[in-house]
């Protein structure tokens, strides 16, 4: 599951030092972690996601020891997996993470990810959108 750049020119992915031992999934959302390096996005954070992470790397044990390639999310719409089957009435409207790597369509306290629309049958479980600012205080 992940979350997928579905308009991106290439050559636009930017290298950023990682938190230590952190695993990066390819399509997984990262955070900056308010120390100058990235770390893995989850459930309730509440921040807005600035990136998602280009390939699945393992951070070294020393902290900015790993640059992890990264997809910028400003101005780029996404194909997102979610955790549950999105609704139609969905559509339109703000959700939020559910994992690092997934969307959840029925949360909406962080409001993370506009839907624009359903990709597939209802149960491939994927949506086309963006993301948005967060909430954050």
């Amino acid at each position: 599951m992940a979350v997928l750049p579905y308009n991106y020119d290439d050559g636009k992915i930017v290298l950023l030092p990682a938190k230590a031992s952190v695993v990066f999934v390819k399509g997984g959302m990262v955070k900056d972690d308010a120390a100058g390096y990235i770390d893995v996005c989850v459930a309730g954070d509440g921040v807005t996601v600035r990136f998602v992470a280009a390939q699945t790397i393992t951070a070294a044990a020393t902290d900015g020891a790993t640059l992890v390639p990264c997809w910028p999310t400003t101005g780029v719409r996404f194909i997102a997996d979610t955790d549950a089957d999105p609704a139609q009435t969905d559509v339109g409207t703000l959700c939020d993470i559910a994992t690092g790597s997934t969307l959840d369509p029925d949360a909406s306290a962080d409001d993370i990810f506009f839907i624009e629309k359903i990709l597939g049958p209802v149960a491939d479980r994927k949506v086309l959108g963006f993301f948005s600012q967060a909430n954050e205080t």
